[in-house]
């Protein structure tokens, strides 16, 4: 039984990295609570010209972080239409990185639901402007009374 599987869809302008993404994404790898699905890069260039990497097209070093991070490539869920929606909506001289990663941290939590009949009736995700707004009017109300 496979955990909940996410993806998300971060850009950048230009193509500039310095490691850290990939530290943090290796901790949540080493940690069990996630495992790398599918990864992919997405370039724009100056031109508007949309391209795709997949990691089995990178250079060794970039596979071997890769393969740090979980990455078999075992189930391939992100498409050539799922790259060309969001390379359309990007800027030029942008590139981003699409991340699908497994829910290892629910598998357990599902498998109870599904053993005691639960049924999925929503599902989503809030955005984190939406919490940190909420947080803050929190504050504010406290600081109030």
């Amino acid at each position: 039984m496979l955990g909940p599987i996410d993806y998300i869809a971060v850009g950048f302008k230009g193509n500039n990295f310095d490691g850290s993404i990939l530290a943090e994404l290796v901790k949540a790898v080493e940690s069990g609570a996630i495992r790398v699905v599918d990864l992919l890069f997405v370039i724009k260039d100056s031109d508007g010209e949309v391209a795709m990497a997949e990691i089995e097209d990178q250079h060794k070093e970039l596979q071997e972080v890769a393969k740090e991070i979980g990455h078999v490539g075992d189930l391939p869920l992100l498409t050539e239409d799922d790259v060309l929606k969001l390379g359309t909506a990007m800027d030029n001289d942008t590139s981003a990185g699409i991340l699908v990663i497994e829910q290892l941290w629910a598998k357990g939590l599902k498998k109870a639901l599904l053993d005691n009949g639960a049924i999925l009736l929503d599902e989503g995700r809030v955005h984190p402007d939406k919490v940190e707004a909420a947080v803050e009017d929190v504050k504010k109300s406290k600081v109030k009374k």
